[in-house]
């Protein structure tokens, strides 16, 4: 197993995690980071987001998240919906929130819960919706299933369970 792997198992295997995620759509483009060491292809690309510190509100760790991951300071809007992340043995329930960019440029970031030679997230872009449907459903998070076009991401409300289906 390759460190990465180990180190996401380590840091977030076998227990539930508390995290945020944001959907920023720049001249109707998502913006997504891919990480390695989670699924089998070692590629998933997913909003920028992750675990919510002790103490931290939901906003304020989105904020840092979005900071840590992609160099951009945004504003967290309004919570769009829950999404349960379950791929054992990692299961999270995510919150996802609108944001709005104030300030800084989109660069490739880390994650500092990471040790050296374990850096997960690999690459930073924006993606039209059609690039991030052209991956396998098991590369991209699973929110985009449940979308057939990048407005359907706005009309989704409440909890995405894994027994929600699409027209996709």
């Amino acid at each position: 197993m390759d460190k990465a792997r180990e180190e996401v198992l380590r840091l977030y295997g076998n227990r539930l995690r508390t995290r945020v995620c944001g959907i920023c759509v720049i001249d109707e483009k998502i913006l997504m980071v891919r990480h390695r060491g989670i699924g089998v292809t070692d590629t998933f690309w997913c909003p920028p987001g992750g675990g919510i510190h002790f103490s931290e509100t939901a906003h304020q760790a989105l904020v840092r998240e979005f900071l840590e991951e992609t160099g951009l300071a945004v504003e967290a809007g309004d919570l769009m919906f829950v999404s349960e992340f379950m791929h054992p043995p990692l299961h999270a329930m995510e919150l996802f929130f609108q944001v709005q960019i104030l300030g800084g440029d989109i660069k490739l970031g880390y994650d500092p819960e990471m040790v050296d030679g374990t850096q997960i997230i690999t690459e930073v872009e924006l993606m039209t919706f059609e690039q991030i449907k052209s991956y396998p459903q098991n590369e991209v998070h699973r929110l985009f299933h449940y979308c057939d076009s990048l407005d359907d991401i706005f009309t989704l409300r409440g909890y995405l369970s894994s027994e929600m289906t699409t027209n996709a």
